[in-house]
């Protein structure tokens, strides 16, 4: 099975993150894209994002009829800036 991994502070998530995670899946063969919302997004300073349960609480929402798209709180359970690369070896790890 091929994933995606589509990463993001999803503050709100809305329909172009949907359509960009399908079109990307469809486009590159992928069966499965992995929703993650960042608990700190390292390159974002934002002091008014909502709460990371609330983002994650969202993506599910979007994701509930979208039987391609699986989402994930690896980041979120983690907690800290959330670096692609520690994402990845976490997921391995998994």
């Amino acid at each position: 099975m091929r994933i995606a991994l589509f990463g993001g502070t999803f503050d709100p998530i809305h329909s172009g993150h949907v359509r960009l995670a399908k079109e990307f899946a469809s486009r590159l063969g992928f069966d499965r894209v992995l929703l993650m919302p960042t608990f700190v997004p390292p390159h974002k300073l934002k002091s008014d994002m909502a709460p990371a349960q609330d983002r994650l609480a969202m993506c599910r929402l979007a994701a509930e009829e979208e039987p391609l798209l699986v989402v994930s709180d690896l980041e979120i359970r983690r907690g800290g800036a959330s670096f692609t690369s520690d994402t990845l070896a976490a997921l391995a790890e998994e």
